[in-house]
């Protein structure tokens, strides 16, 4: 197996967190917008960075990658939200998925919860945060677009 490198995604990654945006929104039937293409040089590439992502590679190929941020729950303090988690088809039982976990927790070693949601037809992550024996919560998520 190649090694596989994880780094901060830096700008030769764009086009593949748009590519693999608009895949995972497809995979979770959710609705196509343009909003991380349009945004993602104001919002990641920036001097004061919305959100954090880390990019897989393989013989300077991205692969792979997380794509998160982190807020505030009452109950529970600071979190981490994982807005995407993305690996290639052809990628996929590698340990792309693994490395990128692996550095995610080494970069946030002070972090105690972990988030994230998905599409009901998101089946194979569903599978994969039951492994990390992630837990459903029964709530409802809502946006307004403003």
């Amino acid at each position: 197996m190649k090694q596989i490198q994880v780094l901060k995604a830096n700008r030769k990654h764009k086009e593949f967190i748009i590519h693999a945006n608009k895949v995972i929104n497809n995979t979770n039937e959710t609705e196509q917008t343009n909003g991380l293409e349009r945004n993602i040089d104001k919002d990641y590439f920036c001097d004061n960075p919305k959100f954090n992502c880390l990019v897989a590679e393989i013989d300077n190929k991205p692969v792979g990658m997380i794509l998160y941020s982190y807020f505030y729950w009452a109950n529970d303090g600071e979190v981490l939200w994982i807005s995407q988690m993305f690996v290639e088809k052809e990628y996929r039982k590698c340990g792309v998925f693994f490395k990128l976990i692996e550095k995610l927790k080494e970069e946030n070693k002070a972090i105690n919860i972990v988030s994230c949601a998905t599409g009901d037809e998101n089946k194979r992550m569903q599978k994969i945060l039951r492994y990390y024996d992630a837990k459903e919560i029964n709530l409802k998520f809502y946006y307004k677009k403003i």
